[in-house]
């Protein structure tokens, strides 16, 4: 998604000023060791689009593969902006290492002058940080990127604008905004975020508008919830209107690199967020295929064999699926995703974004 590349361009920066000597100089500010969750690879990998191309590989069965590909895809996205923000970090080190609390460049990516801020003890949207760092652009005085954070215990907020961090690269994503909010101060989980983006303007993933992921990490097993929303997503059906969440939970074992996934696709207004069942990936499938063509039930059950839930997954992709098909290799434990439900829909479509006051 090149309105999430070009962020990591900004960074390089970063060590004009930081990186004269390789020593590390430790920092008097207290910067967060982590600003992200790492998720089990089994559920976070490239993947490709969610626009009905389930071709299959010509055995009349949509692939397992295919169907949860965008799963992964997705929360690799997520995965990756949290992980720009955690680099992002390092220009409050280069600061403090320079020992300068505003710094101002030209940009090689756009042309522009930007300024970063190093601020302590803030005051944000009502709430107490112990730093705030921004980006400015500064001919038109627009935000390009906030982060918040208190040091104990560790959480904070980190919002930013494309656009204002590359004019050049980020002129299709004039709106966009990406939201990571991180916290170790949660009673169920060691460490969570939460990745929001709003306002993108892509065809691809079945054209993505908005998408929100949460995700808590537990030793060494990982929760991930999250909804992205396709306006105009077609997937079989031509003439099914009015978009679609692409909406899942899952779980991952970063001891045996072990995953299980659960998806749904409701359309974009549903407004409450017990959608695995109802608008479960299997019913949707069917229904939109009931919807083209007139087949029996049997071979429709025989299309979606691998649509059942959950899915189970392991590094190398998708395993299999459907409650009687669970591997030996998978604890009856992890594979229970009762309790864990994605957004819900309507939310995810009218997300909003903005740099905090």
């Amino acid at each position: 998604m090149k309105s999430l590349k070009l962020i990591a361009l900004l960074i390089s920066f970063s060590f004009l000023i930081a990186c004269s000597n390789e020593d590390e100089i430790p920092s008097r500010i207290d910067i967060p060791a982590q600003f992200s969750v790492d998720i089990p690879q089994p559920i976070s990998d490239n993947g490709g689009g969610l626009n009905g191309r389930l071709a299959g590989d010509g055995d009349g069965v949509i692939e397992g593969n295919e169907i949860y590909e965008s799963l992964r895809g997705f929360i690799k996205i997520g995965e990756g902006s949290a992980e720009i923000v955690q680099f992002t970090l390092q220009v409050a080190v280069a600061l403090e290492t320079q020992n300068v609390r505003t710094f101002t460049f030209e940009s090689d990516d756009d042309g522009r002058e930007k300024r970063f801020d190093l601020s302590e003890s803030v005051t944000r949207g009502g709430v107490a940080y112990d730093y705030e760092m921004t980006m400015i652009d500064v001919a038109d005085n627009e935000m390009a990127l906030q982060i918040l954070w208190n040091a104990d215990p560790v959480e904070g907020i980190a919002i930013l604008k494309p656009y204002n961090i590359d004019r050049r690269e980020s002129g299709d994503a004039i709106d966009a905004y990406v939201r990571i909010d991180y916290s170790e101060d949660d009673a169920n989980y060691d460490a969570t975020m939460t990745v929001s983006i709003s306002g993108l303007e892509t065809v691809e993933n079945g054209d993505i508008d908005n998408m929100k992921m949460f995700v808590g990490k537990k030793g060494d097993i990982v929760d991930v919830m999250g909804n992205s929303n396709h306006p105009n997503i077609e997937i079989i059906d031509p003439n099914y209107t009015g978009g679609r969440n692409y909406a899942f939970v899952a779980r991952g074992d970063e001891s045996t690199d072990l995953g299980v996934a659960k998806l749904a696709l409701p359309p974009s207004s549903t407004t409450t967020d017990d959608v695995l069942v109802d608008f479960s990936v299997f019913a949707v499938l069917e229904a939109e295929i009931n919807a083209v063509a007139d087949l029996d039930q049997s071979i429709i059950d025989a299309i979606l064999a691998e649509a059942q839930s959950p899915a189970y997954f392991n590094n190398n992709g998708f395993i299999t699926s459907g409650v009687d098909n669970k591997p030996t290799s998978f604890d009856a434990d992890f594979v229970d995703l009762s309790g864990m439900n994605p957004f819900v829909p309507n939310d995810v479509k009218n997300l909003t974004i903005d740099f905090i006051q």
